[in-house]
């Protein structure tokens, strides 16, 4: 449920973020993560949108990178959100199938206090079930 909880914030992030600046870096791991927020201890790329969704905004520094990078790496960021949601959402589909007890922390509600948790009501597994039916439909290939 936690997965369920942290997409629909991910998907709310996105929705939200068209005309906003997106920073790209990439982790000692090598893994590149894209965010609103800035990092503070390794150095980030700025990525800016149009607030018209039509694409990358133009470059403003002759430093800054070329406005057809951008596209790829808002395209890329885009595959993989979709490849990570899909994955998401069929193993939530999953859990939430099965006879296994689901439990909500809440903790993208109040990420500080992670020592709550309820059992979920059949109403609320039956909804949260909906849900990931819709996201495994919106976010995985149907072929």
């Amino acid at each position: 449920m936690r997965r369920a909880t942290v997409l629909a914030a991910s998907l709310l992030l996105i929705s939200s973020a068209m005309a906003q600046t997106y920073y790209k870096w990439t982790d000692a791991n090598g893994v590149t993560h894209y965010g609103e927020q800035k990092p503070t201890a390794v150095k980030a790329q700025a990525l800016h949108l149009r607030a018209d969704g039509a694409g990358p905004a133009p470059a403003t520094t002759a430093a800054g990178p070329a406005p057809a990078d951008v596209a790829t790496d808002l395209q890329a960021a885009k595959s993989d959100f979709r490849k990570q949601a899909c994955t998401t959402a069929r193993d939530n589909l999953r859990l939430l199938s099965g006879r296994a007890m689901v439990l909500d922390t809440g903790t993208v509600q109040n990420p500080d206090d992670i020592t709550t948790a309820t059992k979920l009501s059949t109403e609320q597994r039956e909804a949260a079930k909906a849900d990931a039916q819709k996201q495994v439909h919106q976010y995985c290939d149907r072929g």
